[in-house]
């Protein structure tokens, strides 16, 4: 059980990590098209200081909005899963991929059709996302517990 949670947790700071460096990256894609000097340092400083900041202050933080999308994704696929025979690999990929696909289409609906992560402006940064947190479930259902299994 204990195991089951550190996976949970790791899979929580996975999935934000990779949605909040690709709002980075985007972010620095655009000034650098507008010819603003972009170097790997400065991308690996604002890596850090938006995961910092996109977890620490404002309304919601990245973290918190991505593991509650994922507890109620992963929940349901456990359910989902004693009366469906599937892998559970892929049962949570799937799961993670919906939960990373309801923030993306419902975070526009809650703030008047205005996307507020900025990696999912664009149609890839949506898919690039739902893979994101496809790849967050796979790990997860890969890392449960034997005794889950």
């Amino acid at each position: 059980m204990f195991k089951n949670i550190l996976m949970f947790l790791a899979t929580v700071f996975i999935v934000t990590f990779l949605l909040v460096s690709h709002t980075t990256v985007t972010n620095l894609m655009w000034l650098s098209s507008m010819d603003m000097p972009v170097t790997i340092s400065i991308l690996f400083t604002s890596i850090a200081h938006d995961m910092v900041s996109m977890n620490g202050s404002g309304a919601v933080p990245a973290a918190a909005l991505v593991a509650v999308a994922l507890l109620i994704a992963f929940a349901v696929a456990r359910i989902a899963l004693k009366w469906i025979n599937i892998s559970r690999r892929y049962a949570y990929a799937i799961a993670g991929g919906c939960a990373l696909f309801a923030i993306v289409l419902l975070m526009p609906l809650a703030f008047y059709n205005l996307d507020i992560i900025a990696g999912a402006r664009s149609a890839i940064g949506k898919v690039y996302l739902i893979a994101t947190g496809a790849l967050g479930g796979y790990y997860f259902g890969f890392n449960l517990s034997k005794k889950e299994n």
